[in-house]
């Protein structure tokens, strides 16, 4: 008879997802073996961890992978995810930090110094007493370009710091 076995009471589920070459024929077998080995070696490693089997199934078509057909800047903050007109954009954790940080004060100017005190405040060390601001000047212009065509959004304020002119093209969700 089966029992269901309890589950805990928050667990994240990880996803591994493999696209393999129909031919040769036996491929996409040999990779879900390997796929169960590499999850029972995991298992054995990590206390807590369940696995389930690999499954082969059909890929979905390529325009319909991880695309959403949404216009705009989207920022989730719950998932930590970032879309430009639909496609996601891999955000450093400090562009993202950044980014969620001006995003929440919309549409108020931020100095350079509280960007460091705020963003920066877990690492390095006597980055904020020596006033070097150089870091949060390089950070904007690495997060302008991976979020063209709305990197007008993060607008310099000259003698002030940075500013989020969120329009109507960007979106944010909290957590």
């Amino acid at each position: 008879m089966y029992q269901a076995v309890p589950q805990p009471a928050e667990t994240v589920r990880v996803v591994l997802t493999f696209d393999v070459p129909a031919d040769p024929v036996d491929l996409p077998h040999r990779t879900a073996q390997l796929a169960d080995d590499f999850g029972a070696l995991i298992v054995d490693t990590l206390p807590g961890v369940r696995v389930r089997p690999a499954v082969i199934g059909a890929a979905p078509a390529p325009d319909a992978v991880g695309v959403h057909t949404e216009r705009g800047l989207s920022i989730d903050i719950a998932v930590r995810e970032v879309r430009v007109d639909g496609r996601a954009v891999h955000l450093t954790y400090r562009e993202f930090e950044l980014l969620r940080f001006l995003m929440q004060r919309a549409p108020r100017a931020v100095s350079r110094e509280e960007l460091v005190r705020e963003v920066w405040r877990d690492s390095v060390p006597g980055l904020e007493r020596d006033g070097s601001h150089r870091t949060v000047d390089t950070h904007v212009r690495r997060l302008r370009a991976k979020l063209v065509p709305y990197a007008g959004i993060l607008t310099t304020v000259r003698g002030r710091g940075y500013r989020c002119d969120s329009g109507l093209d960007a979106r944010f969700r909290s957590a």
